[in-house]
């Protein structure tokens, strides 16, 4: 009888040892990365070489001292409008940081985010779409 109520015991010690250990990797557990697209990167790179009076957008951003960026990040939005992806997503961000610091969005930032970042010199791109 003493044998069986040390078993259970030591059971019950182990099961709240299992419950805390689960709670514990619940919470601390590191969240999901936000998934690289390489549709996105694409979109990036073909946005970063499009000509706009006289550069290409790369260059501009390269070049720019606190210069105006909403003409030339313009044409990104017009071409994720017109790519059809806007339908898909609850909105999107684009953030460049570093030598430049811009931030535009449109939409609702919530939900799953894909991105895709591309560095430009001394300049990092990042686009986001929220799903």
């Amino acid at each position: 009888m003493k044998g069986q109520e040390e078993i259970m015991g030591f059971m019950l010690v182990v099961v709240m040892v299992i419950v805390i250990g689960i709670g514990l990797l619940f919470f601390f557990s590191p969240k999901a990365p936000e998934q690289t697209d390489l549709g996105m990167q694409n979109l990036l790179y073909a946005w970063l070489s499009t000509s706009f009076e006289g550069s290409d957008i790369r260059g501009i951003i390269s070049s720019c001292d606190n210069c105006d960026l909403k003409p030339s990040v313009d044409i990104l939005d017009s071409a994720i409008s017109k790519s059809g992806v806007i339908n898909r997503i609850n909105g999107y961000s684009l953030n460049i940081t570093g030598r430049v610091n811009y931030y535009s969005y449109k939409g609702k930032l919530n939900g799953t985010a894909r991105g895709a970042v591309v560095p430009v010199e001394d300049t990092e791109v990042r686009l986001r779409f929220y799903s």
